[in-house]
């Protein structure tokens, strides 16, 4: 039985999928970048905030918040795996199902943990000894936090706000001694 999803304005959402098997989903850049472009387009068409994102060559992250009680997160996810599959489907001249399964949702309440969970989106291509710092990962939105780059697809104003300062962000986002215990 699948688990109800309180997909309603302002809620905040962390989202996950891998490939089915544990395979790859991404498999070179130009995948990465297409996806990334699916996450701009649909996005804006259901009014979706990205606050965190990470494409790992074999599964990925979003934290988002919903906008609008006319558009549901299942909507976005919907659209964005189905036309992600239907073109990696057609360049690789493969068929069938990219994704495990249907992606994962959980809501996050507690404003406390919003940092833990970008954090934890972040850290990702660390542990999986893909970077040696989150900001060396190209396919997610550290750089853009770390003012590494001025990315668009993420509401880094809303992020910010999750801090006491800036400062402070950068800090608790690039500290390795802090640890991110809990699961998301």
């Amino acid at each position: 039985m699948n688990k109800p999803h309180n997909y309603y304005k302002n809620t905040y959402h962390h989202l996950y999928n891998r490939g089915a098997n544990k395979e790859k989903i991404f498999f070179g850049a130009e995948e990465y970048i297409y996806f990334l472009r699916r996450i701009k387009y649909y996005k804006e068409k259901f009014y979706i905030n990205i606050l965190a994102y990470c494409l790992l060559p074999n599964h990925f992250h979003l934290f988002v918040k919903q906008q609008t009680e006319k558009f549901t997160i299942s909507q976005f996810t919907s659209s964005l795996l189905n036309s992600y599959t239907k073109a990696v489907n057609v360049k690789h001249r493969r068929s069938g199902t990219l994704f495990e399964s249907k992606t994962k949702s959980k809501e996050i309440t507690d404003e406390s943990y919003f940092m833990w969970v970008i954090k934890y989106i972040l850290e990702n291509p660390v542990k999986g000894n893909l970077a040696r710092e989150i900001e060396d990962w190209e396919f997610s939105n550290a750089k853009d936090l770390l003012n590494v780059r001025a990315g668009t697809l993420s509401d880094i104003k809303e992020v910010k706000s999750f801090f006491q300062s800036e400062k402070q962000m950068v800090s608790f986002l690039t500290d390795k001694s802090i640890k991110t215990n809990y699961e998301f």
